[in-house]
């Protein structure tokens, strides 16, 4: 009797430790990349992953091994930024327009306030520190592009003066989702674009920016929102006039790569014609589409002279 009480004792205490151990291996820190002289762990990675699937929760979908390879680019194109953006800026400099970004951020996200946007991201055990650093992150990384290559934008504001001109009195709104994707030295580009159809037929469209694009716009499964006909350029204007809802473009190449434009919704409203307003809102979008440019060229530059190492 004594020997089976003792057994029992025993075996209570062997599974205690090999369920302690199995807990402190699941907790365990483990670095997976070096970035230069930073690092990225497995805590990193799963908090990216968090942080990826509350902005896009349609990516709890797909394969584990996918969501991971998305979370690793992201995560790795960050650190480069942050490298970089180390050399000119002091992070611990609280930005001024902290707040505002915040507010611009959660209203994207259809949340009303500050508080409903904390009280869901407490659902994937993330807090608003982690989504502040990446906002300064990004926000830094747009302002050097813009001090780096502002000089170098150029616009042809006679030429959209005259769009506004001659605009029709039916002015034409879509709501459009992107994939701005390039290509390997061994990749094709009709290859490339038939494996991005093949994953958002199995995966939707949303999950296959969040893996394919190099878009900002991909962490938010690659939606742009509503813009109207004179805020496209002519070449985009074209493709996407001839789709109908649901419909997606054939790569359309740009300097930075290839775009696959999806046309989620389309309507139609009577034109109130601000002329200076209107121009303003086509010169700042130019401005933006020419900036957005610059910082993929820039940051693919950086990119080539970055030391990566898979641990």
């Amino acid at each position: 009797m004594k020997n089976k009480k003792l057994n029992k004792i025993l075996a209570i205490i062997i599974l205690f430790f090999l369920l302690t151990n199995y807990v402190q291996t699941e907790n365990k820190i483990i670095i997976k990349y070096q970035i230069e002289n930073e690092i990225l762990t497995n805590i990193d990675l799963l908090n990216e992953e968090k942080y990826l699937l509350a902005l896009n929760n349609s990516l709890q979908n797909i394969p584990k091994n996918q969501l991971r390879e998305i979370s690793e680019d992201s995560l790795i194109r960050e650190k480069i930024k942050k490298i970089e953006l180390s050399k000119y800026y002091d992070f611990s400099r609280e930005s001024k327009y902290a707040d505002q970004l915040l507010k611009d951020f959660y209203k994207r996200l259809n949340f009303n306030n500050e508080k409903d946007f904390n009280l869901y991201l407490m659902k994937f055990n993330l807090n608003l520190s982690i989504i502040k650093e990446k906002l300064k992150i990004e926000t830094l990384w747009n302002e050097m592009v813009f001090n780096k290559y502002n000089n170098q934008i150029k616009i042809d504001e006679e030429k959209i003066k005259l769009k506004i001109k001659t605009q029709k009195k039916i002015l034409k709104e879509y709501n459009l989702s992107e994939i701005l994707f390039q290509l390997n030295s061994d990749e094709k580009t009709l290859d490339k674009y038939n494996l991005i159809l093949k994953n958002i037929e199995n995966s939707g469209f949303k999950n296959s920016a969040n893996l394919y694009s190099i878009s900002d716009s991909a962490k938010f499964g690659g939606e742009i929102g509503w813009i109207n006909q004179n805020q496209l350029n002519d070449n985009l204007l074209k493709e996407i006039e001839n789709l109908n809802v649901n419909q997606l473009t054939k790569p359309i190449q740009v300097s930075s790569g290839y775009l696959i434009i999806k046309l989620n919704k389309q309507k139609e409203k009577e034109k109130e014609l601000n002329f200076e307003k209107t121009f303003k809102q086509m010169v700042a979008k130019e401005k933006n589409r020419q900036l957005n440019q610059f910082s993929l060229i820039y940051f693919n530059k950086i990119k080539q002279n970055i030391y990566i190492s898979e641990k």
